[in-house]
């Protein structure tokens, strides 16, 4: 049977919070088969890592660090969260990637987490937000385990298991004997013509049909809106289709001469619309995404809510509606909120790496 409990420190000592927040979710006669550990703010990765070895003395963890933690009514920008799970198998795995290889480098994770009699399970991903190739290392896990696994995470700045800790590396788990329900979204509309990327170079875009990347991106808005705009304002973002009148988002982060920066590769000869999005709608936006989530599930237990950071900056203090939202709907279930660095989630049975999404994950047993 599936049982969980969560614990949440804002100790402003690394050993101090990692141990309060694991108090409050350990059984004092039985380690946990998985904790999940995520913090933000000033703490060293290796004390928080060192905390908890020493408390957990090998049971398997998984964790990174993360943007913030939020509960409904809270953004706590230090702090360690913590949910344990007891009751399921779970298998770990923390390797380096190289950027260069990313895609072959996650193909290696997958027979490192399922042996070839394991046919389904969860994988749970914190690659680093800090490589532009996430998708392509993303897509190399998938390649190898297939789509009868599940697939969710966020993008993190330090990556931590029972094994060690890094800063550019992937923390995976494979969470067995668990049902869970997955729901992503992000209210983000697509809005002008279609554009074609006719040159890029990882996640630098040169060229929009033809022409130079910034002048096509400027002349869609002016078409549309009759006005220029300020590239940097994160206003208007880069759309990719990805079926069912849906869109993965990514973020333009800056602007180089005529060469838009993404968070993430956009490869060349994708099709891209510029996306757009209504504040005050992001609320609603976020009750229905864990509603869908949590009606989805037969016997929900816990939810961990992987939602990007991104998001709470656009809302400022306005974030605190969208955060009652979701708890509001989950009720008295136990939650994780975690603000991330973008989302993974896999709405088509494939994982793909969203930004400005919220990716909400319900857990429990199958009835």
């Amino acid at each position: 049977m599936v049982q969980t409990k969560i614990g949440i420190s804002q100790e402003q000592d690394a050993k101090t919070a990692v141990e309060q927040a694991l108090a409050g979710c350990i059984s004092e006669s039985l380690l946990p088969d998985l904790t999940i550990i995520f913090f933000a703010g000033d703490y060293k990765l290796q004390a928080v890592w060192e905390a908890c070895s020493n408390v957990l003395k090998g049971s398997p963890f998984i964790g990174g660090r993360i943007a913030a933690i939020f509960t409904a009514d809270q953004v706590y920008q230090q702090g360690v969260a913590a949910l344990s799970l007891y009751g399921i198998s779970a298998r770990t795995k923390l390797t380096a990637i190289d950027n260069e290889q990313a895609y072959k480098d996650g193909q290696n994770v997958g027979p490192a987490l399922a042996d070839s009699s394991e046919r389904s399970g969860a994988v749970l991903m914190l690659p680093p937000v800090g490589n532009i190739r996430i998708s392509a290392l993303i897509r190399g896990i998938y390649a190898n385990l297939g789509p009868n696994f599940q697939y969710f995470g966020g993008g993190t700045s330090g990556q931590f298991t029972e094994a060690g800790f890094t800063y550019e590396g992937l923390a995976a788990a494979l969470v067995k004997d668990v049902y869970f329900s997955h729901r992503v979204g992000h209210g983000w509309m697509p809005f002008g013509e279609p554009m074609l990327v006719t040159r890029a170079e990882r996640n630098r875009k040169y060229e929009l049909d033809g022409q130079p990347a910034v002048k096509r991106y400027r002349d869609v808005i002016q078409q549309v809106l009759d006005q220029d705009v300020d590239i940097t304002d994160h206003k208007y973002q880069l759309g990719i289709p990805c079926g069912r009148g849906e869109y993965v988002v990514r973020d333009v982060i800056r602007v180089e001469d005529q060469t838009l920066v993404c968070i993430a590769e956009i490869p060349p000869k994708s099709l891209v619309s510029l996306m757009t999005t209504s504040l005050p709608a992001l609320p609603a936006i976020a009750k229905r995404i864990t509603e869908e989530a949590l009606t989805q599930h037969p016997a929900p237990q816990f939810a961990i809510i992987f939602d990007c950071c991104s998001r709470e900056h656009l809302q400022k203090e306005n974030f605190r509606h969208e955060s009652q939202n979701i708890y509001r709907v989950l009720g008295e279930l136990p939650t994780l909120g975690v603000l991330c660095f973008g989302a993974i989630n896999s709405p088509f049975g494939v994982p793909l790496y969203y930004n400005k999404a919220l990716s909400v994950t319900i857990g429990g047993e199958s009835r």
